[in-house]
């Protein structure tokens, strides 16, 4: 590890001081990392955010999948989750208080906003999301390993305050007692326009189309920017959540083998369940307020470097039921377990520092990111348990015990018991190094490199006042990606290799001795071509890729009671994105993506099989727009899209066999007006009303049913 710190050292060395005496380049100024400039198209805002660089998308090796602009244009897409069903590769997984995903067959959520670690506790809104990038594959030299996963990384780009004065005013109605009104107020706050002030907020309620279950949220988020000075420019923002919900459906499905015989049901199709039966009560509710702020300082130091500090404060608190549901006997009947938190807290800081320069060595473009970055953790748990199972609920006749369910009668079980309450804590320190070069205009070359320094103070049991799980872990993280234009600006072919890791903690062995691991690590290979036409009409990325994870944790195969770290698996595959404006007025975008995943270093239970969590190999998008721009019904929008999800594992080894949930196909569709004082549309989600299951992490899901929402927006 020393001669990679060293390396850093070294590369910071050899570069800083160049920038005293480099050649301008050109007569710009260095640009500004901005999403606000309307004459940058929005994937090389994606590059900007992903690289830490001005850098353009044929100049980023790597691919990012942005939804934005007229992909989600008056669609009434009010969760997150909707607009990454608009990215290909990106299918639905665990359907939990804060929803999962899968990205190139490994499982996540969505965590970082504007590029930095800062998820607001359980929250799904989109109000003041501008566009939702998907950075593809290990991001671990830029980003870190805290909520980061092998297969990428979800990061909103949030709306900025503008230099206008605006009003704009949503309203919108639907099935399910579905209720949504919005707001977004922008003004400058003074004479010479140096102060600019933006008010977003949402307030939502929606029920269930099962027998029970709803969803109220109210969301705010005001944002000011300030220009101080020419050179100083100060950015500050703030995010409040008050949301009330019941869990989603959990259901966990029986193992389909029973000593080797083959007893149960293989696929969620095969259940027969009552679709519309939630087995919970609206009196079990999941409660989270939530708190985030954040500031950033950006200083132009000349016209070749700038000075970017940033810093986030996280605070969310929960309290409630949290409920999941096992089938037994031989899945006719639903035994729910219940847990209630009282609270469960979630905090953290972010303090990062970048130096962001743009100069010449010799003639050689530079542009060059340099950072540190300090992450503090804590998570705070007070739950307490009504065991394994609270109660059992047939299938077929669930009788009167089913309606006994109330917060009232649980509290009243759980009285007496001993919570369980815990503390677990986190600090990060990092060094980052990031140089996109190019030794001409057409070939572009980036060499990054991060060190990364986990302190874990261990997981404190108040109750029996014992600290357990104490360590410390380093890892050294590389980044390497050419890019080369073969018709500038326009037919880009790039390859890269990309790293990431996760830090892996100490594990008590059967014999009681501690196993001290190594960070886990994932490496991708990838190759592909990106096409962009200089009139925007074609934008396309096809790439090929293959993730390959070692260090994996294990059991002894020659002794079950101790543990190995040896253990490997692959994730590789092809994704295509593609969109297309032949026509004025027509839009046209789909994406598909095939994965093949495999542990092939594992426990004998599962190794040389898929794994679970994986998501399914096959999935696709689309979606069609015209927009009519003369006559008589000129403003009128008519759209219809949808995305299909192949089979998903939900349990796969070779003592329990396999189950999993049936490929689907869901399709919206979509009519809107736009006039220059309001906007109205009407939206149909899963249009054809199809009812399937989708999951992860043990659980399946039932899907949503069709789901139509009016929305009319004023302008002032």
């Amino acid at each position: 590890m020393k001669k990679e710190i060293t390396l850093i050292i070294l590369i910071s060395i050899a570069l800083f001081p160049t920038s005293v005496i480099a050649q301008e380049y050109g007569k710009k100024d260095l640009d500004t990392i901005t999403i606000s400039t309307k004459n940058i198209k929005a994937i090389d805002s994606s590059s900007f955010q992903a690289a830490r660089l001005p850098i353009k998308d044929c100049e980023n090796p790597q691919v990012v999948n942005s939804v934005n602009g007229k992909l989600i244009s008056n669609r009434n897409n009010y969760t997150q989750s909707a607009l990454l069903n608009n990215v290909a590769g990106v299918t639905p997984s665990w359907a939990g208080i804060a929803p999962n995903i899968t990205i190139r067959g490994f499982r996540t959520r969505s965590n970082f906003r504007n590029g930095l670690n800062a998820f607001l506790a359980y929250n799904s809104e989109t109000i003041n999301i501008k566009q939702l990038d998907v950075i593809k594959g290990p991001a671990g030299t830029l980003f870190g390993s805290a909520n980061v996963v092998f297969g990428g990384i979800v990061n909103s780009i949030t709306y900025k305050p503008e230099d206008a004065t605006f009003t704009n005013i949503e309203i919108a109605g639907g099935n399910n007692n579905f209720q949504r009104v919005t707001m977004d107020i922008n003004t400058p706050l003074d004479s010479s326009h140096d102060v600019l002030f933006r008010m977003m907020g949402a307030y939502t309620y929606k029920e269930s189309f099962q027998d029970a279950g709803l969803y109220r949220n109210i969301f705010l988020t005001p944002s000011l920017s300030y220009k101080v000075t020419p050179r100083l420019q100060l950015e500050l923002e703030a995010e409040f959540e008050r949301r009330t919900s019941t869990n989603s459906t959990l259901l966990t499905p029986s193992n389909p083998l029973v000593n080797g015989v083959l007893t149960n049901a293989q696929s969620s199709g095969a259940l027969h369940l009552d679709y519309k039966r939630s087995y919970t009560d609206n009196s079990l509710l999941w409660r989270t307020t939530g708190l985030n702020l954040y500031g950033k300082a950006i200083y132009t130091i000349s016209n070749q470097w700038r000075s970017e500090t940033n810093f986030v404060s996280v605070y969310g608190s929960s309290d409630g039921t949290y409920q999941t549901n096992t089938l037994v006997q031989n899945n006719t009947a639903v035994a729910r377990k219940m847990l209630y938190y009282n609270p469960e807290n979630i905090i953290s800081q972010q303090i990062q520092q970048n130096f962001i320069g743009d100069f010449r060595i010799a003639n050689w473009r530079n542009r060059l990111v340099a950072g540190l970055d300090y992450y503090h953790y804590i998570y705070l748990s007070d739950y307490s348990s009504l065991g394994k199972n609270f109660d059992t609920v047939a299938i077929t006749n669930p009788g009167s015990s089913a309606a006994k369910l109330s917060e009232p009668y649980l509290l009243n079980l759980l009285s007496g018991s001993t919570p369980y309450r815990t503390k677990s804590e986190q600090n990060i320190y990092s060094a980052y190094l990031s140089d996109v070069i190019n030794p001409i205009e057409a070939l572009s070359i980036t060499l990054s490199a991060r060190v990364d320094h986990l302190n874990n103070p261990g997981t404190l049991d108040q109750n029996a006042g014992t600290v357990s799980g104490k360590y410390d872990q380093t890892a050294f993280s590389p980044k390497l990606g050419i890019t080369y234009q073969l018709i500038p600006q326009t037919f880009t072919v790039f390859i890269n290799y990309m790293n990431g890791f996760q830090n892996v903690a100490p594990t008590s062995q059967t014999n009681g001795t501690v196993m001290n691991f190594k960070p886990q690590y994932g490496n991708q290979l990838e190759g592909g071509i990106k096409i962009s036409t200089r009139n925007r009409k074609i934008n396309a990325t096809f790439s090929y890729y293959d993730i390959n994870v070692t260090n994996v944790v294990r059991t002894n195969p020659n002794d079950n009671t101790l543990y190995i770290q040896d253990g490997k698996q692959y994730s590789r595959g092809l994704e295509a994105d593609l969109t297309v404006q032949p026509l004025s007025g027509l839009y046209l975008h789909a994406g598909s993506a095939y994965n093949d995943s495999k542990l092939t270093l594992a426990d004998a239970n599962t190794q040389g099989l898929r794994p679970v969590n994986s998501g399914p190999e096959w999935s696709a998008n689309w979606f069609a727009n015209y927009r009519f721009s003369n006559g008589p019904v000129s403003g009128l929008s008519v759209g219809f899209g949808g995305y299909y999800v192949g089979r998903d594992l939900i349990i796969n080894s070779k003592s329990a066999g396999q189950f999993y949930t049936n490929e689907y196909t869901v399709c919206n569709s979509m009519i809107s007006y736009e006039h220059s004082r309001f906007t109205w549309a009407f939206t149909a989600d899963n249009l054809f009303n199809k009812k399937y299951y989708y999951g992860g992490r043990g659980f399946i899901s039932p899907g949503a049913l069709r789901q139509c929402i009016l929305s009319v927006k004023m302008h002032f």
